[in-house]
């Protein structure tokens, strides 16, 4: 357990990690100080078993979700470590994922729940969210609720919303709670069962939130009109076709891009600003301190509402 030389896989041990909620330190050493007892090996080719161990901290919610990545779940001494750590420090939860490729993932496509509940519980900007083990979600939940607030800001007032990307509903389930009609478009369906549930947490959104489970290319012809798009793609951006659908066929008056890449933000806004688009706003938000990562919030508006 550490972190990675610069450019390399090597690792370089650690006693704790600093940026982390200390919970989650206590539990990871813990973790850490069982496994090795019971003579368990990092994962490298053939041999060891264990790839990592990730960890998720509640900031409003006392919760603490975790999950041991292994190779392979034959090795015995992985359940009998498991049920000891599960003895003398018991997380909220506890899941076992098997990876058994030699890629740079985090998960595999098999996961195991072992203890407590099967999600994680947490709010963000007043609103309550459940993730799954494997499941995407902001990681520095306090500059998280900064997004959303943007978001809300930028959606008034009160109308007609595609949330496209929508994950479990960062911005589709607050954007609902405050009064909006939100069909919000995910192809992950993981995300999309975590959104739907916890949309029964959040009374007020609940009847005003959709989730579609399908692809944004695939279903844009099919939705309706809207007065407010979000948009908050994958790293590469938006595709074309996502970008000739919402700004030359939907023309929301209102377009709110949130971006985690910089530079195909740019590119993108070219084409979203040859469309007949005018950038109200840029807001970055220091999403990672010390690293170079930010997201960054673009409010558009049609230059026929300008």
């Amino acid at each position: 357990m550490g972190h990675y030389v610069r450019g390399t896989r090597k690792v370089i041990p650690v006693v704790e990690c600093p940026v982390h909620d200390a919970r989650g330190n206590a539990f990871a050493f813990a973790a850490r100080d069982v496994f090795t007892a019971a003579g368990l090996q990092a994962a490298n080719g053939e041999r060891g078993t264990l790839r990592s161990l990730a960890v998720r901290a509640g900031c409003h919610t006392r919760e603490l979700m975790a999950t041991l990545i292994v190779s392979n779940d034959r090795d015995r001494r992985v359940r009998s470590a498991t049920r000891r750590l599960l003895d003398e420090t018991p997380p909220t939860s506890m899941h076992l994922n098997v990876h058994a490729r030699a890629d740079a993932f985090i998960f595999g496509p098999s996961t195991r729940h072992l203890h407590g509940s099967s999600r994680m519980r947490e709010e963000v900007a007043g609103a309550s969210f459940l993730m799954s083990p494997a499941a995407f979600f902001q990681t520095n939940v306090l500059a998280a609720a900064i997004l959303v607030r943007l978001v809300l800001d930028a959606a008034r007032p009160v109308s007609r919303v595609l949330d496209l990307y929508a994950g479990s509903g960062l911005f589709a389930i607050p954007l609902a709670a405050a009064g909006h009609d939100v069909v919000a478009v995910e192809e992950n369906r993981m995300a999309v069962a975590d959104g739907e549930a916890a949309l029964k947490l959040n009374g007020a959104a609940q009847r005003r939130c959709r989730f579609v489970a399908r692809r944004v290319e695939a279903t844009l012809a099919s939705l309706p009109s809207a007065d407010v798009v979000v948009l908050d793609p994958p790293r590469e951006g938006c595709s074309p076709a996502v970008l000739n659908g919402v700004f030359g066929r939907l023309r929301p008056a209102t377009a709110i891009y949130v971006s985690c890449n910089p530079e195909a933000l740019a590119s993108d806004l070219g084409s979203i600003c040859g469309a007949g688009y005018q950038i109200a706003s840029v807001q970055p938000v220091d999403m990672f301190p010390h690293t170079a990562h930010i997201e960054t919030v673009v409010i558009l508006q049609s230059a026929r509402t300008c």
